[in-house]
């Protein structure tokens, strides 16, 4: 503290005393103005604590959500159609629902987009391809050897069909193929099963037939 800054104190704390001011009133005065500036500096003290902590807390609230990547980075899709939706996940997968009405529309535009995003796909309607050294072997579901690996399936309680596809699983060289049935091969099987999928050559020649594979009755 400076000389000012002490006289301007002293003065200021002699404000209210005279000469003709009793001896006990100024000693009474000068105890009463120490509490009171003890006071003052205990709550100034507090106030620049206060302040000091909150600031920071101002700066980076605890309640703010914590950042996350952008799911739409590179290597990643985000599409969405009347038909489907497509999105990368942050694992790798790419997930794609289906409105149940739309399930067997845009193959094309959905052969685009998975490829797109990595997961080599060839999709037909009608047409059922294979490729060499493959006996034909389908599940109940119209799924050949492999498959499960590379996509999984679930239909939803509100009408929408889910795929869940994982292009680190798919075999070097090789791409899934789906062949869808057409209305009157639907009809032919029951609906039992609505498509085929096999695990083919990308490159390369393929026998591919329009016969559906046969009706498949559940239990």
């Amino acid at each position: 503290m400076s000389e000012h800054e002490v006289l301007d104190a002293l003065r200021d704390s002699l404000d209210d005393i005279t000469m003709s001011t009793p001896v006990e009133r100024i000693e009474a005065a000068g105890r009463a103005r120490r509490h009171r500036r003890r006071l003052v500096g205990t709550a100034t003290a507090a106030s620049a604590v206060a302040l000091a902590i909150a600031v920071p807390a101002l700066s980076n609230p605890s309640t703010a959500p914590p950042s996350s990547g952008d799911s739409t980075g590179a290597g990643s899709v985000h599409v969405q159609t009347a038909a489907y939706t497509i999105d990368t996940k942050t694992d790798g997968t790419l997930v794609v629902t289906w409105d149940k009405a739309a399930y067997f529309s845009d193959h094309a535009g959905l052969e685009q987009a998975l490829g797109k995003a990595g997961f080599p796909v060839l999709i037909k309607e009608g047409v059922f391809c294979k490729g060499p050294h493959d006996d034909g072997t389908l599940s109940p579901s119209g799924s050949g050897p492999g498959v499960t690996n590379v996509v999984k399936s679930r239909r939803d309680s509100d009408g929408k069909v889910t795929f869940i596809f994982t292009p680190a699983a798919m075999p070097a060289g090789k791409q899934l193929f789906i062949g869808y049935l057409n209305a009157a091969q639907l009809a032919s099987v029951h609906m039992n099963p609505g498509s085929v999928e096999r695990i083919v050559p990308a490159h390369g020649p393929l026998t591919c037939t329009s016969t559906p594979p046969p009706e498949h009755h559940y239990n």
